[in-house]
This record gives C-alpha cells, structure tokens and sequence, in this order.
C-alpha cells in the first residue's frame, strides 16, 4: 500500500492531509509565511518520520524528524518526505512505501503604488476626468508558467467604509478599472475624498494539477485622490445704459 498526499485548503493554513490514495504528481504553493499542517493516519505497529529536502537534494536544518514541518521559512523548491518504518519487523507489519510531495514556498510580495496622475479632478466641465495609479511589484518569481499577479483594489470614501473600487454597489457604478497589467483607473465623478489602497497576490491560471494553498497577498500604502464638486453657476447680472 502506499500513502500519498490528499490536500484541503484552509482559509489561513496550507493544509495537507496523507491518507491512502492513488498517487499525485501535484505541485503545492505556499508562502513564507504559511502555516503547515500535515498530517497522516495512524497504521498499527507503523511509526513515521519526516525530512524534507531542498532542491539541491539536502535536507533542511531540523530534519529528518519525527515531528512534520508546520513552515518553510526560506523560498524555493522542497520535497516533503513521509517515511514509514515498521515498529517491531517480526510481527509482519508492512511498512507503506516512502511518500514525496513537492512543495513550492514562494517569496512574500510587496506592491508600492506610483502618485496618481491626477490628484484632483472635477466632477465636472473638465479635460481631466480621472486619475490613474500604476503598481510597482516585487518579489513575483516568473519561474512559475501557471501563476500570475491578481490586483485589487479597495477605495475609502470620505472616512467611510471600504469597497472594492473595481465592483459596482447597488444601484452606484464601479468608482473605477483596473487592467491587465493592474493599474487603477479612479472614474467615479462623485466629489469627494478618495483614499485608495493597491493589493497584490498570487493567483493560480492556466491547466493543471498544481494547488495554490496560499495566496500571499501584500497592501500598498493609501494613496488619495480628491474629486471636486462642480461649483454653483455664476450669476450674470445684466445692465443697460
């Protein structure tokens, strides 16, 4: 028999869970900063250890163990080994084969957001009728074809509550866009102060076996963008001599 990785994905815990199964050849992404829960069935008369190994075929500092690994701290690329050994061989318990899943740890992100174009615009009776933010982001490897940086972006109005500022709210349209390459587009002709903050994660795309278990996401300091009520209009007092 042999016990391989089944995975379940918890909102803050990278989760795997070992259980006999047919075996997988998927790769698992987590963070620098997950939390590793592993874990595996108790068979009678069988004890486990662990070790998990660089991608140089080295194992880590602390390993091989008897206790799992609940983190990773250093990025790369690792096999999570689970190796069985009968307790006592004479009673003809069988050990399961040695289990090895790879496991990615990928860098922690950070995204930095340029000054708007526009600081103020009008609601109004202008040119100028929307501000535009471009991210900076570090620390997205492009060695991984099936991974791909997702921005979002959350607006503040006037010390209100945060919504998305790329969703429509009821019946009020999206305050702005966000394209491809997740630059925000402020649009919303309301006046008012905006306060925006840019958020970065990693997203799974593409085909594949591959599991996402963390998305490592990173917030921007707030940038604000003031939109100007259109004033009253002018009186015009006319004379005649």
């Amino acid at each position: 028999m042999k016990t391989t990785f089944t995975l379940l994905k918890a909102t803050f815990i990278a989760l795997l869970v070992l259980t006999s199964s047919t075996a997988m050849s998927a790769t698992y992404y987590a963070c620098t900063g997950s939390t590793l829960a592993l874990t595996v069935p108790g068979i009678t008369g069988i004890k486990y250890s662990w070790d998990v190994k660089d991608n140089l075929g080295n194992s880590i500092a602390g390993y091989p163990s008897a206790t799992a690994p609940t983190a990773i701290a250093t990025a790369g690329n690792y096999k999570i080994m689970l190796i069985s050994e009968q307790i006592t061989p004479a009673d003809g318990i069988c050990a399961p084969d040695a289990v090895e899943t790879d496991v990615v740890i990928l860098p922690a992100l950070a995204i930095d957001l340029a000054a708007p174009t526009n600081p103020t615009y009008c609601e109004s009776n202008s040119t100028i009728s929307s501000s535009v933010l471009t991210p900076t982001t570090t620390g997205f490897p492009t060695t991984y074809t099936d991974l791909a940086p997702e921005y979002t972006y959350m607006v503040v109005k006037d010390n209100g509550t945060p919504i998305d500022g790329t969703t429509a709210n009821g019946n009020a349209a999206a305050l702005g866009t966000v394209d491809a390459n997740g630059v925000y587009t402020l649009t919303t002709k309301i006046p008012g102060i905006y306060v925006i903050t840019g958020r970065v994660k990693y997203k799974k795309i593409g085909t594949g076996d591959n599991v996402l278990l963390a998305t490592c996401e990173a917030a921007s300091s707030t940038k604000q963008v003031t939109v100007t009520a259109t004033p009253a209009k002018p009186v015009v007092t006319i004379a005649a001599s």
